[in-house]
């Protein structure tokens, strides 16, 4: 009977053991890609000709490294440098301009920091080790730095990774707080103006086409900072006399409460060009000994009164004969300025002045009733020393003194024989300078401080005026005792070896500046000799990582790990427990993991011992 059935053929025995075999070896790829835990029998054994020699490098564990010692070295130098870059005068000066200095104390903090940086997590993985859980979640929040990104990292290394990566961020800001600060260098003038100083009685630069004319805007621009700081409080109390000498503006110097000076200044060329170097927040400071008009109260009133009255009685009758000398205006409030002088072109070296009761806008008021109100001030030239400060924007007076040296007497001439008509120009200022002492601040005493201050302002700006080698007054003719001499031997200009200082702004210089900038070679110094002495038996050293884990590792711990592979998160923590196997002169240092349990002594770590090497 045939057979309905397809024919069935028998596989040749050569096919049937290559499907074995490939079905064999498919099992064993399977078996390789999965974990041992997971495989049903144990891998097939490697010939031991291809297995590869052991690459770790056994070691015994050092108290200091080369590379921490390097971090400490390059931690100290950074910090001496960017001390010096404050603290030294001339460098931090060099530093000035362009916030340089800011820049490089910025540039060394970040150095320090990427030094403290290479040192920190070898003492927070030694402190996790000895008094911390031993959690390789800890330990791998350390080694990475990851703050917020590691999952189960304890409270405690949050609030210190913290601190740590906040440290530079303060200090960056710290130190920028100590602005306010100025380095200075001595200069030669020569190699920046390009040429000599010349200093002399002159209007400040600005000032020439107005206060070269008459003067009189030179008085008040040479008064006015004067009379700003010393007015009279709303209230009408009055400010206490200063510590003498005490500077005012451009070059107004009062020495005390009797006498006044007005210093003669640089020549406004050389200020200038001072200002056209310098930028807005530099300054220069220049020291010279130079000339001075001094108004100085004279006290021969009160040493002979017969004398003074004699004299007074003399002057003011013949000045009363001639134009000018002997003039007197009414502030409409029945008082009146009165100021009495000799004859111009004449001597000028005494000046009578006072408030007196107005006899009316029509009437003179007469000698006699002037003397008993008259003040004599004594007007010469004198040696002084001051110091200027000159800006971009100007120029002041910051110090100065006089001795009481009296220069040559061709030096006086410009005082002694000059026209300078003074009751006929300065009157109205006059009034306006000191008529409050003649009412709301009658009982003042700043009187005699404003009238020396006045007088000697009046003077030397009229001089300046008229008599300056660059005065408008091309067509003023000066008297014959007068026109003889140079402008250098009247001492109306004249060549001055001065000193310039050359002042820009840093940073202050500041105990609590250095100590800023100290903290973290302190804090890597502190580190490397905790890590030397207290942790040095601790069982990881600076290469604890990744590689020394696993060279380490206990492979039957692993099991509780499966599942972090791609995720590298655990559901809870996982304690790393380390313990030192010596055996005679070698060692070994093994590793292996466990969920938290009570601790007992199988589960702390261990101790290493001195000069063993291990593996």
């Amino acid at each position: 009977m045939a057979s309905t059935s397809g024919t069935y053929r028998l596989a040749p025995a050569s096919s049937m053991e290559g499907a074995a075999h490939s079905h064999q070896h498919s099992t064993s790829d399977q078996e390789k890609l999965l974990p041992d835990h997971h495989t049903r029998k144990e891998s097939s054994t490697v010939s031991p000709s291809r297995i590869p020699p052991p690459l770790g490098k056994p070691t015994v564990k050092k108290r200091f490294h080369l590379w921490h010692l390097f971090a400490a070295g390059t931690s100290l130098l950074c910090f001496t440098l960017a001390t010096t870059a404050v603290a030294n005068e001339n460098i931090s000066w060099r530093l000035g301009p362009n916030n340089h200095q800011l820049i490089v104390l910025g540039f060394l903090l970040g150095v320090m920091n990427l030094s403290l940086g290479s040192v920190v997590p070898t003492l927070f993985l030694h402190l996790e080790a000895r008094f911390g859980p031993s959690t390789l979640q800890n330990y791998d929040g350390i080694l990475r730095n990851q703050l917020f990104t590691t999952s189960r990292l304890s409270l405690a290394w949050r609030v210190l990774l913290s601190i740590v990566l906040g440290l530079p961020l303060g200090l960056s800001v710290a130190y920028k707080t100590f602005i306010g600060g100025e380095s200075t260098k001595t200069v030669h003038v020569r190699s920046y103006v390009g040429n000599d100083s010349y200093y002399g009685m002159f209007a400040p630069p600005g000032l020439q086409v107005l206060g070269e004319k008459t003067g009189v805007s030179l008085f008040s621009n040479a008064t006015l900072p004067f009379a700003v700081a010393t007015a009279s409080q709303q209230n009408g109390s009055e400010p206490p006399l200063p510590t003498y000498p005490q500077p005012y503006g451009f070059n107004l110097l009062l020495l005390n409460n009797e006498s006044a000076a007005v210093l003669d200044i640089p020549q406004p060329s050389y200020v200038s060009a001072v200002q056209k170097l310098l930028p807005n927040d530099e300054s220069w400071n220049i020291s010279a000994a130079v000339l001075a008009t001094v108004a100085t109260y004279n006290r021969s009133s009160s040493r002979d009164p017969d004398a003074f009255e004699s004299h007074f009685r003399s002057f003011c009758a013949d000045a009363d004969k001639s134009s000018g000398a002997y003039t007197h205006m009414s502030m409409m409030n029945q008082w009146s300025v009165v100021l009495l002088n000799h004859a111009s072109p004449g001597d000028q070296t005494l000046q009578y002045i006072g408030l007196v009761p107005d006899p009316g806008i029509n009437y003179k008021v007469r000698c006699s009733d002037f003397f008993p109100y008259a003040k004599l001030y004594d007007l010469n030239r004198q040696l002084c020393h001051g110091t200027w400060s000159i800006t971009r924007g100007g120029m002041q007076l910051v110090d100065g003194s006089c001795n009481g040296t009296i220069p040559s007497l061709e030096r006086q001439e410009v005082i002694l024989h000059n026209s300078l008509f003074l009751g006929v120009w300065y009157m109205p200022s006059l009034v306006e300078i000191l008529g409050p002492f003649a009412t709301t601040r009658n009982n003042s005493e700043w009187t005699s401080p404003y009238m020396a201050t006045s007088l000697a302002a009046m003077v030397w700006s009229k001089i300046a005026a008229v008599n300056s080698p660059i005065s408008e007054h091309k067509n003023f003719i000066p008297p014959d005792e007068l026109a003889r001499l140079t402008a250098e031997e009247a001492g109306l200009v004249y060549p001055v070896n001065d000193t310039a200082v050359y002042i820009r702004p840093t940073l202050r210089k500041s105990g609590l500046l250095y100590f800023i900038l100290a903290v973290q070679p302190l804090l890597i110094i502190v580190i490397l000799m905790l890590t030397a002495s207290a942790f040095h038996s601790t069982p990881l050293d600076k290469g604890f990582g990744l590689i020394s884990i696993l060279s380490g590792i206990d492979r039957r711990s692993l099991d509780v790990l499966a599942g972090a592979a791609l995720s590298g998160e655990l559901a809870e923590n996982v304690k790393l427990v380390m313990r030192p196997i010596r055996d005679n002169e070698k060692g070994a240092v093994e590793y292996y993991v466990a969920t938290p349990s009570p601790p007992t002594s199988a589960t702390q770590n261990g101790r290493l011992s001195p000069e063993i090497i291990y593996h």
